[in-house]
């Protein structure tokens, strides 16, 4: 029996899925099975997914209808039997013994999550750049094995999946929105709110194409800030208050919430850009909410000048905080736009 399923979420990414599937069946680590799972692919996805199967019956080839990312993982780790999984997308690849190391580390020091570093990739050149998933100043690498009540540092790594190997029992039940980017974001956070053993590893285990075509990190969309918009909102209705836990991610959800509002900066349609402005600040509103909890982490994150301390501090004010957004949100369109004007 498998011990590790790896998922592959698919959708019009045939030209990218050779060589990660290459690198998924070439693992070192062999007791593996792969999900490649197609959310209604309309390209020939399937036919090479298949392919791969016939050859190595480790592939297994699922087809289901088209329902954005969260259905497929929603589908996934619903039906996933092995004790781990982790999630590769079909444009990124892993180093043939990263299953192997994360695996090693997982079972032998009995951790819910071991979250590995990785190379960002571009599509133009052969440039690789290390990335540990945060800056240097936010996480020092630790490797050694972080308990319950000191995990708050791993709020403030990428949530995104690579190079993370996550015990499935304690992902059952989660919730995702479904036709909508970023929902590795509900996945990760609500995770670290539940895991009691964490690990993180200072070595790259995985290759990240950043820039491609159609990237959510960076291709702009009115449909971002609707993802963005369902993500947190998803995150804050299933999150589980550990007291030990909740100053801190409710910190991480009101700075999640700032690069919400200027990705909404960028969206030239006027209507949505107005409607979705005002769906973002009521997600800020409930993080006001928990101010005080907030505000304890401002003061405590060294990494934090004093001019941004004393910053956000004024901002978790409702009177500055309604008067920024609005003038911060209107100032970063028109630089958007070639200074065109805004009505109020």
């Amino acid at each position: 029996m498998a011990k590790v399923t790896i998922v592959v979420p698919i959708y019009n990414v045939e030209e990218y899925l050779p060589k990660c599937l290459d690198s998924l069946i070439s693992q070192t680590f062999k007791d593996i099975e792969i999900w490649a799972i197609s959310d209604g692919s309309p390209d020939n996805s399937v036919s090479i997914v298949k392919q791969y199967s016939a050859k190595d019956d480790r592939v297994k080839c699922i087809e289901k209808e088209n329902g954005g990312y969260g259905s497929v993982l929603e589908y996934a780790i619903k039906n996933i039997h092995t004790e781990y999984f982790l999630i590769c997308d079909p444009d990124d690849w892993l180093l043939e013994d990263a299953i192997e190391i994360l695996y090693k580390k997982a079972t032998g020091n009995n951790l819910d999550l071991v979250y590995g570093s990785y190379y960002f990739v571009y599509s133009n050149d052969n440039e690789t750049q290390y990335s540990r998933g945060s800056n240097k100043e936010i996480f020092e690498p630790i490797s050694n094995v972080v308990y319950d009540s000191e995990i708050e540092n791993f709020w403030f790594l990428a949530p995104n999946p690579h190079a993370k190997l996550y015990k499935t029992k304690m992902a059952k039940n989660i919730k995702f929105p479904h036709e909508v980017s970023f929902t590795d974001t509900v996945l990760y956070m609500l995770f670290v709110g539940r895991a009691k053993r964490v690990m993180h590893i200072d070595q790259a285990l995985a290759y990240y194409l950043i820039d491609r075509e159609g990237n959510t990190m960076t291709d702009v969309k009115p449909q971002i800030a609707d993802a963005q918009y369902a993500v947190f909102k998803t995150i804050w209705e299933q999150y589980e208050t550990y007291d030990n836990k909740k100053d801190c991610f409710y910190y991480k959800m009101y700075m999640n919430l700032h690069y919400a509002i200027q990705e909404i900066a960028k969206i030239k349609d006027r209507k949505s850009y107005d409607e979705k402005t005002k769906m973002i600040y009521e997600l800020v509103q409930l993080c006001l909410s928990k101010r005080k909890l907030i505000k304890n982490q401002i003061k405590n994150k060294g990494y934090l000048s004093t001019k941004k301390k004393t910053f956000y501090t004024l901002l978790l004010m409702p009177i500055f905080s309604k008067t920024f957004y609005k003038h911060y949100v209107n100032k970063a369109y028109l630089n958007a736009h070639g200074g065109q004007n805004v009505k109020k």
